[in-house]
């Protein structure tokens, strides 16, 4: 059976896709870890290729008689296909021939399944996560993490018929710093400030570093992917997190410029433009 080719847990179901691992992918063709690591971190793909179908993760692993952080990857089917091309012999492409089959079997049985949202109804969110992506050049796995992080779900088709209009005017909110209007038939309530104004702006002083250290990790990384350096992969998945967060704080200090203004918030106001420029 060409399926015990290959681990039986290979392939896996990961925030509604379907995935495997490099673990596995390592376990299946016989090789070490570290060197199919090595592999997936050295792939000339472009880096848009690369944060679709690649997503670096971390888990305690026992390795001899004590525990330690094992760096991993997940991976799409397309992502797999990228890395394994270059795998020749006659028992390699044996074993990608079961891997793609078992790929499609899973894709099968999911598609099986009833989803709560037709995609018709998840068609304003994708278009405000594409306006988003346009806007902020946030990968689009880390825009849609985000959707997932603040309902808590795996997949936007978990998402309830009325926590789509929420999620929509939530990356609108991002999108557009700020400018976004409230529905009209939401009127604002006023806020309770929760923060000082040298509060406010020690925040803005702390987002105004993370925006020039990730300027620093762009500016670096091209050497990286040159040098085929390990660390290209984590620092290249950190600088794309660090912009999307940083694209979410902005508005939210940005909202509290309403305030009064003594110095500490007129120094908040000509911090958030620098940031802007």
């Amino acid at each position: 059976m060409a399926t015990a080719l290959i681990p039986a847990d290979a392939i896996i179901r990961s925030n509604g896709e379907v995935k495997t691992t490099s673990l596995m992918v390592a376990e299946a063709f016989s090789k070490q870890h570290k060197d199919v690591l090595r592999k997936l971190e050295s792939l000339d793909c472009s880096p848009k290729f690369a944060s679709a179908h690649f997503c670096a993760h971390v888990k305690n692993q026992q390795v001899g008689i004590a525990k330690r952080d094992i760096k991993y990857y997940e991976m799409t089917k397309d992502g797999f296909i990228f890395l394994v091309m270059g795998f020749t012999g006659k028992k390699a492409a044996a074993i990608k021939e079961a891997y793609i089959n078992a790929f499609n079997q899973m894709a099968e049985q999911l598609n099986r399944q009833p989803k709560k949202l037709s995609s018709d109804k998840t068609v304003r969110l994708r278009q405000a996560v594409d306006m988003l992506v346009s806007k902020k050049s946030i990968p689009y796995p880390a825009c849609y993490r985000i959707v997932h992080h603040r309902f808590d779900v795996d997949h936007i088709d978990q998402l309830t018929p009325q926590q789509i209009p929420q999620a929509v005017e939530y990356i609108h909110k991002l999108a557009f710093d700020g400018e976004w209007l409230p529905p009209v038939d939401s009127p604002a309530v006023a806020a309770v400030p929760q923060f000082s104004a040298q509060d406010l702006y020690s925040f803005g002083l702390l987002l105004n570093r993370a925006e020039h250290m990730r300027l620093y990790i762009d500016s670096i990384l091209p050497l990286l992917k040159i040098a085929e350096h390990r660390l290209y992969g984590p620092m290249r998945e950190q600088a794309d997190t660090a912009r999307l967060d940083i694209a979410r704080c902005i508005p939210l200090l940005e909202r509290e410029l309403h305030r009064d203004q003594d110095e500490f918030l007129v120094q908040l106001t000509q911090l958030m433009k620098r940031l802007h420029g």
